[in-house]
């Protein structure tokens, strides 16, 4: 059995009085497991933050996570958006990304697609579990750019990967064991970000040993660390505490 010890959410736009095009769903419980997600709508379409509602919105409603291949959720997402041209005509080109957990006791499922970051914490230390559909990444993959060089060019923010209307490009969709994933001391702890958030966790990633392992603490010192750095984009973070009972 798994129960949630402690979460923390937040979630803001980039400039105050504007659309935040990011959605969340913050952990809610799901049949024997808990799901929580962030969509992030692409900015250069019309249309970006309905993309991203209407993605969580349809993962809210579900009664049930029994998927066991990624085709059949994202195409069920792709399908969802058909919808956002009912909204708005001029929204058909519109995108999101979507990164989502599913954490059950034994393992945890992770769909995603885009740049937004699923982290967990082991010993003190955050484990990145998904790969950013860059154009950055892609970069690395290839062994075009080291990371050092990568830092001095532009284009990093440029999304490979989205679901929309029309197209829905590579996507992962995988599973982890949770024994892989539990600190020595028993702790089982996820962080999700969107990339408003892990741009400026990955600028200095870590916290005091009391902060990383207190999901509320760290929650409110990266947000103070973005509020004072100043924000970059649409900003979105979950976190989030569990205990797995016998």
């Amino acid at each position: 059995m798994i129960t949630i010890c402690k979460s923390s959410v937040f979630s803001y736009p980039k400039i105050i009085n504007k659309t935040n095009e990011d959605s969340i769903l913050s952990p809610k419980k799901l049949g024997d497991g808990f799901i929580f997600a962030i969509a992030d709508g692409v900015g250069s379409y019309e249309g970006a933050c309905e993309a991203s509602s209407l993605t969580i919105q349809y993962l809210n409603s579900l009664i049930s996570f029994e998927y066991t291949e990624g085709s059949i959720l994202f195409a069920e997402l792709k399908e969802n958006l058909k919808r956002i041209t009912n909204i708005n005509e001029k929204y058909r080109n519109a995108a999101t990304t979507l990164t989502l957990a599913y954490v059950r006791s034994d393992s945890i499922t992770i769909a995603h697609i885009g740049d937004c970051r699923l982290y967990a914490l082991v010993d003190n230390r955050l484990k990145c579990l998904t790969k950013d559909h860059t154009q950055h990444q892609k970069f690395l993959d290839e062994k075009i750019y080291t990371k050092k060089e990568l830092r001095k060019l532009d284009g990093g923010n440029i999304i490979t990967s989205a679901i929309s209307e029309k197209f829905l490009r590579s996507y992962d969709f995988f599973e982890i064991p949770i024994n892989e994933l539990i600190s020595s001391d028993g702790k089982l702890s996820f962080f999700l970000m969107s990339d408003g958030a892990h741009h400026h966790w990955e600028e200095r990633p870590r916290f005091s040993n009391n902060t990383m392992n207190n999901v509320l603490r760290f929650s409110n010192s990266l947000n103070n660390r973005i509020l004072n750095k100043g924000l970059v984009d649409d900003t979105s973070f979950i976190g989030v505490d569990f205990k797995i009972n016998d």
